[in-house]
C-alpha cells in the first residue's frame, strides 16, 4: 500500500493543477445543475434504462437519464478545447496544445457518465431506491465511481502516473462533495451523501 507522504506533499500549485485537470468536468457539472434547476431539454429527461428491470428491480432508476449523459459528455467536450486555445502550461500535467482536447473532454465526459451506471445497477439489485445512500461502502463508491472513470477513460489522451491518481481522487472526490452540497442547496438533493 502507497502512503500518501510517498507520492509527495499536497501544494497550493498541485490543488491547482487537479483543479485544471478537472475544469471541463466541473463547469459541466455546474451546468448540469442549471439545467436540471430550470428543466431544460425536458424531453430528454428519460432514464436511460427506459424503465428496463432485471430480477424485479429496475436497471438504473430514474435518477440516471438521457439528458444528463448528453449534458456530462457535450459541455465537457466543448470545454475542454478552450483549455487548447487559453493554455496555463505551468498547471497542465499534459501538453494541451498537443493534444486533442475535444476528445479529453469527451473522455472525461464520458468516463464520468458511464462509471456511475455500475454503482447505480448495484444499489438497484439490492433494493436501494435512487437517490438512496446505501451502506457506508455505497456512499464513498459515490463520490469516487465517476473520478475514477473520468481518470480510466483519460487515459485514451493521456495515462497520469500515480501521484496524479492519488491527488485526482481525493482532491476531486472531495469536489463532487461540494457540488452534492450545492444540488442540496438549490433543492435538487435531499443530503450530501
Amino acid at each position: 500500500m502507497i502512503a500518501l507522504a510517498e507520492v509527495g506533499p499536497l501544494s497550493p500549485w498541485n490543488i491547482l493543477m487537479v483543479l485544471w485537470l478537472a475544469a471541463p468536468v466541473i463547469v459541466t457539472a455546474v451546468v448540469h445543475i442549471i439545467v436540471i434547476k430550470i428543466n431544460a431539454l425536458a424531453w430528454l429527461k428519460r432514464p436511460i434504462d427506459g424503465g428496463r428491470t432485471f430480477r424485479g428491480h429496475r436497471l438504473f432508476g430514474d435518477n440516471k437519464t438521457w439528458r444528463g449523459a448528453l449534458v456530462m459528455t457535450a459541455v465537457s467536450t466543448a470545454v475542454a478545447p478552450l483549455q487548447g486555445v487559453f493554455r496555463l502550461p505551468s498547471l497542465e500535467y499534459f501538453d494541451y496544445g498537443a493534444t486533442p482536447m475535444w476528445l479529453a473532454g469527451l473522455l472525461l465526459g464520458l468516463g464520468f457518465v458511464l462509471f456511475e451506471l455500475p454503482n447505480s445497477f448495484s444499489k438497484r439489485m439490492l433494493g436501494v431506491a435512487p437517490g438512496g445512500k446505501g451502506s457506508p461502502f455505497f456512499v464513498f463508491l459515490d463520490q469516487v465511481d465517476s473520478v475514477v472513470g473520468c481518470m480510466v477513460l483519460l487515459c485514451g489522451v493521456w495515462v497520469a502516473p500515480l501521484h496524479v491518481w492519488i491527488w485526482v481522487l481525493v482532491l476531486c472526490s472531495g469536489v463532487h462533495m461540494l457540488l452534492n452540497g450545492v444540488f442540496v442547496l438549490v433543492g435538487l438533493k435531499e443530503r450530501v451523501f
